[in-house]
Formats: structure tokens, sequence, C-alpha cells
């Protein structure tokens, strides 16, 4: 497979699934976002905002222009009038969700859990900004690191990044920089279903590359801690990481970045999850602009005879007829890129 870039949405896509990493990020074929994660991207939103003010008075500026918003003073705002604003603006993107006013509810409440529990710890604004929703790109400059690929545009070739974006990053003392991933959702390894323990959390791809980049874009400070705030299930769990895991958070990616790299035929992890939470497991091509669906039977797949295959089982069955290479060629769209990288929260 090709791979040019980690991010860690795109490692844990891997983990769960090496087949569904394949269709996201070789043949660019991506799962529309659920209302669970939308709703959870307004929330993101608006807590960037609250950086965003607390960053301009840092900066003894009196108002802050959004994307979204506009102009906000940051003396004189209406925190619920932001939200319901933000909330607007994505549900009116297309999408196929309907949405009700419960769910905005659900987004002001999260948003209000947010500022207020523990005592206000994680409202920004009471925080001594650093970056909001910070955009990082690290080079790994290892020989083990080199790639290059034949494409039908032509060759590529380069050095492996990591790629992200982090929620907030603040100063707690000048030796000091502590990380804030905020969480709507459960506190579960979607790979394993395991409950995410704070000794997972020390072992976790997001948080040990979240560190791995820091320490890179802010080298004079020596500790770092990554807070994940799971608002609706546990709260705040914190690590402290420091220059001496940086080593193994590197062999962690190495190690990812072989296997990718090496793999000439996905592995299908095969599980009820096919059918009740992947889109490709859950949806044909039927109505594809430029991809027709294939009426085929096979004994192990999940369509019925006579039925299109799934996303997934075609994508399949086209490989083992075809290759890899030929598959790719086939469903990836001109106009991707595989050394894209879109910002969650970004609307194209």
């Amino acid at each position: 497979m090709i791979i040019t870039y980690l991010r860690s949405s795109s490692y844990n896509t891997h983990s769960l699934c090496e087949q569904q990493y394949y269709i996201e990020y070789n043949l660019g074929i991506k799962s529309p976002s659920g209302k669970a994660a939308m709703s959870g991207t307004i929330t993101h939103k608006v807590m960037e905002i609250l950086s965003e003010i607390k960053l301009c008075k840092q900066n003894n500026t009196n108002e802050y222009i959004d994307n979204i918003v506009g102009k906000i003073s940051t003396e004189e705002y209406n925190l619920e009038e932001i939200t319901e604003n933000v909330y607007v603006y994505y549900t009116s993107q297309p999408n196929n969700h309907v949405w009700m006013p419960k769910d905005l509810k659900k987004v002001l409440k999260n948003v209000n859990v947010m500022i207020t529990s523990h005592n206000g710890e994680f409202d920004p604004r009471n925080r001594n900004i650093v970056s909001s929703e910070g955009h990082f790109d690290i080079l790994i400059d290892k020989d083990w690191a080199e790639y290059e690929y034949d494409l039908p545009e032509g060759k590529i070739k380069g050095k492996l990044g990591i790629k992200g974006t982090i929620d907030l990053i603040t100063e707690s003392n000048t030796n000091t920089l502590e990380i804030i991933d905020l969480k709507c959702g459960k506190r579960k390894d979607w790979a394993t279903g395991e409950e995410k323990t704070l000794a997972k959390l020390y072992k976790d791809p997001q948080l040990r590359m979240y560190h791995y980049a820091v320490s890179h874009m802010y080298p004079k400070y020596d500790h770092i801690i990554v807070t994940i705030n799971y608002i609706n299930d546990g709260g705040a769990f914190s690590v402290c990481f420091s220059g001496d895991d940086l080593a193994e958070t590197e062999d962690m990616i190495r190690m990812k970045f072989m296997a990718i790299k090496k793999c000439k035929k996905p592995r299908l992890s095969r599980s009820w999850k096919c059918r009740k939470m992947c889109h490709f497991g859950k949806n044909t091509f039927v109505g594809h602009p430029s991809i027709l669906p294939i009426i085929e039977y096979r004994d192990d797949q999940v369509c019925e005879n006579g039925m299109p295959m799934t996303m997934c089982e075609q994508i399949r069955h086209d490989m083992n007829l075809m290759g890899i290479k030929d598959t790719t060629d086939k469903y990836q769209p001109d106009d991707y890129s595989v050394a894209h990288y879109k910002a969650p929260g970004a609307v194209e």
C-alpha cells in the first residue's frame, strides 16, 4: 500500500481494518461523518473560538474575526449565540442527517460541561494559550522513513511525515506545556472494544504522536502533559511524557509505516462492525457517478444473491482479480492526492 504520512486517525484505522485504511487513504474514498461526529466537530469549533478569544486578550486585542461567526468582541459576546451560529453553519452543509432541536440542546450541554467541569479547569479562557487548533506536519528525517512510488501521474518520493491538528496547547509554567484534547464520545478503543485506562492511554498512538510533534515544535519545554478530556465518559485523564519517550514513539511509528508500506493485499477484518459501523460494509456503489456496482455472488460475501456487492466486497473482488495496483488505478479519483491532509471539521 501507499503511505506518505501518518496521522492518529489513519494509524487507528489501519489497526481496526487494513482494507478500510486502503479504501480511505489509498483510494481516497471517504466515509461521511456520522451525526455524533458532526456534533463533536461543532463543540470543538466553539471551544476553538473561546481559545482564540483568550489568545486575543493575551495579545491585547479586543476583537477576533472568525471564519464562521465573523467579528467577535473579546469583552462582550454571547456564548449561546455563538454556539447556535456554529451549529447552523455545520448542519446546513450537505449531509444525510436529520437535525432536531434536541441535537442543538446536546451541543449546548457539551459546551457547558466543557467549561464548567473540573471547576472550569478546561475552559480555555482560564488557560495561558500557546496554540488553538494548530496543525503540525513533522518530517521524520531517517533512512527507514523513505518512500518511493510509481503513480499514474508520475513518480513520487520523500520521507514519512506525521500530520495532525491539536485542539489546544497551553503553558502550565515556563518549563511545561499541556496538550488538551476534547472527546465527546466513549472512552473506548474501537479496534479492540476495550475501555481506555490510564495505562492504555500511555501507549495510545494519538497521545504519543501529539507529544512527538509538540516536542519538535516547542523544543524549549522539558515537560509535556497530554490531557484527554472525555466530557461524557469519565472526565479528564492526563499522561506526562518526557524526552525519554520519544524513541519508543518513533519506533511505534516506524513499525506501522513498514507494515503499511510492505502490504500488497490489505487484510479484511470481518466482524459485526462491517454491517453496523463501517460505511463501506453498509453501502454499495449504486448511484456513484463513475463506479459501476457489481452484481456477482460469492459464498463468503455479505450481500444477497442477485444484489449489488457492498463497496468493501466489490473492491475486495476486484483486488483478487486484478491486484492492488490496477484496483487502485480503477477506483482512485483523478483529483485525489495520497499526500493530502484534511483537518478535522474542514468543509470542502
